[in-house]
């Protein structure tokens, strides 16, 4: 009987053992299963990176890109020709920069400023439409000259026999139809006006005055032979290859034919019209106008 009791002992010791060490290396095995999962749990929690984190900048437009700034320029309708060479090149230098032009008469012009028109520049015919908008205040005078000169003549069409000495030839019955500017705003029929009240003519000559808008105008009716001559610039006369000059007017008979130019008070782009101003007054431009028969204004 005791025989039994005293090897009882050590084997229920050794089956304890070998549970206890089981219990252990199942908690050991749990403990690595339970850190694979938190590794594997906060693999998954951190944000894979992200796309629009590694996309470039989109670029910035460039200046070429963008549109270019609109000049509006108001400009007497004796310059037609030559600003059309000049807007060619000056856009092909300055392609940030779109030149508009209005052309028209000068006193038609300065009104429509005067009303609020909108306008970046103006190139006036006459001193008198820029001294206006001067005194008005409508004027930067920091950018404002006299440009260029022109002379008055009498043109006639191309195939016209008629030879005029003088202005007095202009009461002849051959001059029907004689083709000037309105002179309340056409620079050109101002000074015919004053050529011709110089003569004593303006009134003697009336019933065969023709007026016109502008001297453009005048010119078309010349060509046209709906007037057997009429009074223009020498430029225009010279651009002309449907008419010609017959008589050129003394300029002691009119006021010297100046060509102002000036940026507006109330122009939007008054750095990009300063521009346009510099570019009228450089030798490349003034080539150009030369050109067309104009002179430097002293």
């Amino acid at each position: 009987m005791n025989r039994y009791r005293r090897f009882a002992f050590p084997f229920q010791s050794a089956f304890f053992l070998a549970l206890a060490f089981a219990l252990l290396l199942a908690g050991c095995g749990q403990a690595s299963d339970s850190n694979r999962t938190d590794s594997g749990a906060a693999a998954a929690a951190s944000p894979a990176p992200s796309a629009a984190a590694s996309t470039e900048p989109s670029p910035q437009a460039s200046p070429a890109d963008a549109e270019p700034v609109q000049l509006t320029v108001s400009a007497a309708a004796s310059l037609t020709g030559a600003l059309g060479q000049i807007e060619t090149a000056f856009e092909a230098a300055n392609p940030n920069i779109e030149l508009n032009f209005n052309f028209g008469a000068s006193g038609t012009l300065q009104k429509q400023i005067e009303q609020g028109a909108p306008a970046d520049l103006f190139l006036s015919a006459s001193t008198k439409n820029m001294k206006a908008l001067s005194d008005a205040g409508l004027v930067d005078a920091a950018h404002s000259a006299d440009l260029l000169a022109n002379k008055l003549v009498l043109a006639v069409s191309k195939d016209s026999t008629l030879a005029p000495s003088g202005l007095d030839a202009l009461q002849d019955a051959a001059y029907s139809r004689i083709a000037v500017g309105i002179p309340e705003s056409v620079p050109a029929g101002q000074y015919a006006k004053q050529a011709l009240d110089g003569a004593g003519l303006w009134d003697a000559l009336k019933d065969k005055l023709v007026q016109a808008k502008d001297v453009k105008a005048v010119l078309q009716m010349v060509e046209t032979g709906n007037a057997d001559a009429g009074f223009v610039y020498e430029t225009d006369a010279l651009g002309s290859d449907k008419a010609k000059i017959a008589l050129e007017v003394d300029p002691a008979a009119y006021s010297p034919i100046l060509y102002p130019a000036a940026v507006l008070a109330e122009s939007e782009h008054p750095e990009q019209a300063a521009a346009f101003f510099d570019y009228l007054r450089s030798a490349e431009a003034l080539d150009v106008f030369r050109s067309f028969g104009f002179s430097e204004a002293p």
